[in-house]
């Protein structure tokens, strides 16, 4: 894994890691031969392997870098080149107000056969004609960089984008592209077959909203479920079961276990048994796309049934870590997944941490140990991914364990009568009592989620939280957990000198950012945002009246450690350290008696430019984001007359002043 980070970070050529590999590979030969005849031979021999392996993770990296191979039309094509394109559409995205989303598969461009794969806009223009999985495309447009983040501590969807090996993207209107056939290839066909069954249950009458969380999951489509449904879910602590992952995996493995459990009474049975069993959960992998948590659901899944085969106690930990390795060697950039993290930590703090749940207390009853299991493996799960969430997501449910007390069985339920409702369809059989089950299901599950996200007092959000904290606060919990696993003196040393380390590390974050003062101009449409940041008190001007709810200023804030000193509106001059900046708005007043050094242009201000920089002679003018685009454009061509530096926040995004 470090090996595959080092490769993420550097990116190196792979000619040079081929002679790296060789010579590594020759030095653990010498060692291992050598290994009988001394200590020292013995030591190099683990050194060797431990380098071997780090330098096979960038290796396995570098070489599903797609810009590394050859064929790759980043090596042919420059960004901002209108090209002749031809693609076919692989998966449909979740949409955004202004276009819909797909990736496409590049075959040829410019007549020459190429790979990758891009990001395509299609404007919300071309509502009566998208394209489905399969359709290829021919497109006469500019490849163009994809868009980096406007603001700061804003989510980086480049990045995002890149770990999935889509470095470029187009847009897509009537006029530059025409569609020209469907290439009838398995993706094509797998979405066909999710949406008949769609279909198929919705000919049940089951509500719309019903019907998206059920394609979500059981098809692994959580594309149409609308944004204030998905934000209950994540206030609730319940957004994973959303996302097909190994809860729903192993539900389905226990079901179908059961369900196959008389074929091991004939001969041979048991391998039936374990061959119809894999096939089942690889099925339901491929049907819902082959997501990335579902393929690593079903790979450590997969083993887990093996295992149960084998009737050996089979050791979780090596069942987990050899499902890590087999996918990372396919897929090296699942280690960058948040769900891959999420997952992971989630699993082995479940197998590590819920015995002690078990060792404290075991309830005799039944009924009350099922639901004392889903407390404490909920409470085990929860502190795994706990220092994780709140590095990615600032927030933390504080009442996730009632939620998963009665979404967890739920769930269980909804699984098993979803694909009830499915195979019966599917024999041409319309079982209605399944469908109604299932449909109130989700209504009861939709009312408790949306009853558990009221409680905004248990809701933990917008928590301050850097990778420095992330690394302390595992080790503190890792810590805990070998104190509470074999207590002694030594350990509970070890402990404290943790819980220092990390108040060290919370403290020193606050007194770094505390030292920095800064001003920011924010990129936001339609609105001016400025951050005046002196120590840790900041000040906002804003002419927005609901600032304290805006995204751009409570990642601002998160990422400073900070809280809102005071709010005021925007005035037209404000003195930033030893410059002053001049705000121009749609009042036009530029004329003040003192000279400025930076001019902002808010609200398309109708004025002469060059009337304006000839009477301030400025360092920098900056145009945000509320001013019109054919204004912005004007005033470029002006500025690169005067040669005078010209930020615009649509193209370079935030601008910080120290």
């Amino acid at each position: 894994m470090l090996g595959i980070t080092v490769g993420n970070l550097y990116k190196p050529n792979p000619d040079s890691l081929y002679l790296l590999l060789t010579l590594q590979l020759l030095s653990l030969f010498t060692a291992f031969v050598l290994v009988n005849k001394s200590q020292k031979a013995k030591l190099l021999f683990g050194l060797f392997l431990y380098f071997l392996s780090f330098s096979s993770g960038i290796f396995v990296f570098v070489s599903h870098y797609q810009p590394n191979h050859k064929n790759h039309y980043s090596n042919w094509i420059l960004a901002g080149e209108k090209v002749i394109l031809t693609g076919v559409i692989s998966e449909e995205l979740k949409a955004n107000p202004y276009s819909h989303k797909y990736y496409l598969e590049v075959t040829q461009i410019n007549n020459q056969e190429l790979k990758g794969k891009l990001l395509v806009n299609f404007s919300k223009k071309n509502e009566e004609s998208l394209p489905e999985v399969g359709t290829v495309i021919l497109a006469k447009c500019a490849i163009k960089e994809l868009i980096k983040p406007n603001n700061p501590n804003q989510f980086d969807y480049a990045d995002y984008l890149e770990k999935r090996n889509v470095f470029h993207q187009i847009y897509l209107e009537n006029k530059n592209f025409r569609y020209l056939k469907t290439d009838k290839n398995t993706n094509y066909f797998l979405q066909k077959t999710r949406e008949s069954i769609s279909k198929d249950i919705a000919k049940n009458n089951i509500p719309t909203e019903r019907l998206h969380i059920i394609q979500a999951l059981l098809l692994g489509q959580r594309q149409d479920i609308n944004s204030e449904l998905l934000q209950k879910y994540s206030k609730a602590g319940a957004i994973h079961i959303l996302a097909i992952s190994g809860l729903h995996i192993g539900i389905l493995l226990f079901f179908f276990k059961t369900v196959l459990s008389p074929l091991r009474r004939i001969k041979h049975g048991a391998v039936v048994q374990l061959i119809i069993l894999i096939s089942l959960l690889w099925l339901f992998a491929i049907l819902s796309g082959l997501s990335p948590s579902v393929v690593r659901a079903v790979t450590m899944f997969s083993f887990v049934g093996i295992g149960i085969y084998l009737q050996r106690a089979t050791n979780i930990f090596n069942t987990i870590a050899v499902s890590i390795l087999l996918l990372l060697l396919f897929k090296p950039n699942f280690l960058f997944e948040v769900g891959f993290q999420l997952s992971y930590s989630a699993v082995i703090a479940i197998v590590w941490i819920q015995p002690l749940f078990t060792k404290f207390w075991r309830p005799k009853n039944k009924i009350l140990n099922y639901f004392y299991e889903i407390i404490t493996v909920s409470i085990a799960a929860q502190v795994g991914v706990l220092p994780l969430s709140i590095y990615y997501f600032h927030q933390f449910p504080g009442l996730f364990f009632m939620t998963n007390l009665i979404i967890i069985p739920l769930l269980t339920v909804i699984l098993v009568i979803g694909i009830l409702v499915v195979i019966t369809n599917a024999i041409g059989v319309s079982f209605l009592p399944f469908s109604y089950i299932l449909s109130e299901s989700i209504g009861f599950m939709n009312y408790y989620v949306n009853w558990i996200a009221s409680f905004e007092k248990f809701i933990f959000s917008d928590i301050s939280f850097n990778r420095l904290l992330l690394i302390t606060l595992y080790a503190l919990l890792i810590g805990i957990i070998i104190l509470l696993k074999k207590p002694n003196y030594l350990k509970l040393q070890f402990v404290l000198i943790l819980i220092f380390s990390y108040q060290l590390a919370y403290f020193g974050s606050i007194y770094s950012n505390y030292k920095t003062d800064e001003a920011v101009l924010f990129h936001y449409p339609k609105k001016t945002i400025i951050a005046l940041k002196e120590n840790n008190k900041i000040t906002i001007y804003t002419n927005d009246t609901l600032i304290e709810n805006n995204y751009v200023v409570k990642n601002y804030l998160q990422g400073n450690f900070g809280e809102i000193n005071t709010v005021e509106k925007v005035p037209n001059a404000i003195q930033l350290f030893d410059k002053k900046l001049l705000i121009i708005d749609e009042n036009a007043i530029y004329k003040v008696p003192e000279k400025v050094e930076l001019i902002l242009l808010t609200q398309s201000p109708k004025i002469n430019l060059e009337r304006l920089i000839d009477y301030h002679q400025p360092k920098l003018i900056i145009a945000n984001g509320s001013n019109y685009l054919s204004t912005i454009e004007q005033w470029k061509k002006t500025c690169l007359k005067k040669n005078i530096p010209f930020h615009i926040t649509n193209e370079k995004g935030y601008l910080r002043i120290y």
